[in-house]
């Protein structure tokens, strides 16, 4: 089990969960009746662009996948020279898309 935080500022506290893995943030969101601006629920639109804030002083790393990555770089929420070091650096993403990211064994507050 892994604990999840939710925060965002319409909620009047944090909501924290916890959970098993491999259920994408989407998923959490509407099991706990979070509110979320989803359009497509598929990694294209970007509307589920959430800040992912570790909660371990060394967290994994974890891969931004090739939809995020576009969506981020075309919003503006990601620059090219960020998505290169990313890709060679363990640094942990700070955008994600709710509905890409699977929740490991990593706890995590997700900022929306």
């Amino acid at each position: 089990m892994v604990m999840v935080t939710f925060l965002t500022p319409p909620m009047q506290d944090k909501l924290v969960v916890e959970t098993s893995p491999g259920f994408s943030l989407l998923e959490l969101m509407d099991r706990y009746d979070l509110p979320k601006r989803c359009v497509c629920g598929e990694g294209k639109c970007g509307a589920c662009a959430v800040k992912i804030v570790p909660m371990r002083r060394k967290p994994k790393w974890i891969s931004i996948g090739r939809l995020e990555r576009i969506q981020f770089i075309r919003d503006g929420k990601l620059s090219k020279a960020e998505s290169e070091q990313l890709m060679f650096k363990d640094i942990p993403p700070r955008w994600r898309l709710a509905c890409q990211y699977i929740v490991s064994d990593e706890p995590i507050m997700v900022v929306f």
